[in-house]
């Protein structure tokens, strides 16, 4: 029997492997997701939102950030009021960008789940949202994100 760390490594590494092979096209990676889809929704953040929000070092939001912005996804304005702070947007490019990734993700929930009756498939869904939960809020009460030590 695999353990079950084990078995969600396994699960995230063919989701990256999956998503990378169909954001090829786009010049995207799975590591640059997370910003476009958090920009989505909430627009004018900082790079420390992003840290503080996905528990990743500054390093990787600052790297997946560069990238975005030299591929025309992003935009970074500098805070009038805070010269040091300088705030995310989406362009018009990373906006066109989102649908498609919403699309690859539910393809992604199909192909992972195929071959499972309905109801098992709500049960895994809710399952592993139960599961990532409670693993963000160990994260949250363990001491926020890597950067945290420095």
């Amino acid at each position: 029997m695999i353990p079950f760390g084990a078995v969600i490594s396994i699960t995230n590494r063919g989701r990256d492997m999956f998503v990378n092979d169909r954001l090829k096209s786009l010049g995207l990676t799975c590591g640059q997701v997370p910003v476009l889809m958090l920009l989505a929704k909430e627009q004018n953040i900082t790079q420390e939102t992003l840290v503080r929000h996905y528990h990743l070092d500054k390093g990787t939001i600052a790297r997946a950030v560069k990238k975005l912005e030299d591929a025309g996804y992003i935009r970074r304005i500098t805070d009038p009021k805070n010269r040091r702070a300088v705030r995310l947007f989406l362009t018009e490019k990373g906006e066109g960008a989102v649908p498609v990734i919403l699309t690859i993700n539910r393809e992604w929930e199909t192909w992972i789940c195929r071959g499972l009756p309905p109801q098992d498939k709500k049960a895994v869904r809710t399952m592993m949202q139960t599961v990532a939960k409670n693993s963000f809020s160990y994260m949250e009460r363990a001491g926020g994100h890597p950067d945290d030590n420095e």
